[in-house]
């Protein structure tokens, strides 16, 4: 059996196309969403911070077929897929929404920065977007804790039903021992 991260997942759905491929992810696509206010959480990052950062995670890239932009990059893929580009120049689909994990790829995984861009909202592409990613996750034999932090209420909830995550609290070790989870804030934190 091989692990979740040794290939690369795509899955499709109405003209929209998520794939952990991170060729086809766009560093400026993500750099705007870091730097607008529907992610509250994100700043810009540099472009080698962004390179480092993309480097270290197993990206879902979202991506819609009918907001095309051009590729300025030659793709070293040859899939078929109308993501994929045989020319530098020739339009790809546009990035409108992102999931990342900072994991092992064998035991733990950290989810941080999902988003869909506003205008795409209302399509159901978050949940399908989580629910890849729960998918991805499932797939992992030794996996131990799939982390992330989420706000109280709605966005609770959500990551409740959508990845049957919980409170660490609410759970106990063996003996009645309570787990915490510590945090410390770095200086990139916008919230």
């Amino acid at each position: 059996m091989s692990l979740p991260t040794t290939r690369t997942h795509e899955w499709t759905r109405d003209g929209f196309y998520i794939s952990t491929d991170p060729i086809l992810l766009s560093p400026q696509a993500i750099n705007t969403a870091f730097a607008s206010d529907a992610l509250p959480w994100a700043k810009e990052l540099t472009p080698e911070e962004l390179t480092v950062m993309i480097n270290h995670s197993v990206c879902f890239g979202l991506y819609s077929a009918t907001a095309e932009v051009a590729d300025t990059h030659t793709s070293p893929s040859t899939s078929s897929h109308p993501a994929h580009s045989e020319h530098a120049e020739d339009p790809k689909p546009a990035q409108i929404g992102l999931a990342r994990l900072i994991t092992d790829c064998t035991t733990m995984a950290y989810l941080t920065d999902v988003y869909v861009l506003p205008e795409w909202g209302g399509r159901g592409l978050g949940s399908w977007l989580v629910g890849c990613v729960r998918e991805w996750w499932d797939e992992m034999p030794s996996g131990r804790r799939l982390l992330l932090i989420a706000s109280e209420g709605r966005g609770e909830e959500y990551y409740k039903g959508a990845l049957g995550a919980g409170r660490l609290e609410d759970e106990s070790a063996k003996g009645g021992e309570r787990y915490r989870v510590f945090t410390a804030r770095g200086r990139g934190v916008r919230v």
